[in-house]
């Protein structure tokens, strides 16, 4: 499985570990909540093996708040594994 990462912050999301925090904003205490959409994820943890497709369409960047739309495949940079210096 493929690992995302946050275009935002720089998270990434590994299948492999899941995610066990939800991320919570400040602006929960303002009195314009509804206009921020202020509401904090299910406190359920995403269990470890389950893809980025499956996750809710709600899900949130656990560190910046911003929706799973930011979230880009990880690519393995190949060219650069290949460099190695020898001596």
């Amino acid at each position: 499985m493929d690992k995302y990462e946050c275009m935002m912050c720089g998270h990434v999301y590994d299948p492999a570990n899941g995610e066990s925090k939800a991320f919570t904003t400040i602006l929960c205490n303002s009195t314009e909540m509804d206009q921020y959409q202020c509401k904090i994820m299910s406190a359920e943890p995403i269990k470890a093996g389950t893809d980025f497709s499956v996750l809710p369409g709600d899900w949130k960047c656990p560190t910046c708040g911003y929706p799973k739309s930011y979230y880009r495949r990880v690519v393995p940079n190949t060219l650069t594994a290949m460099r190695t210096i020898s001596y």
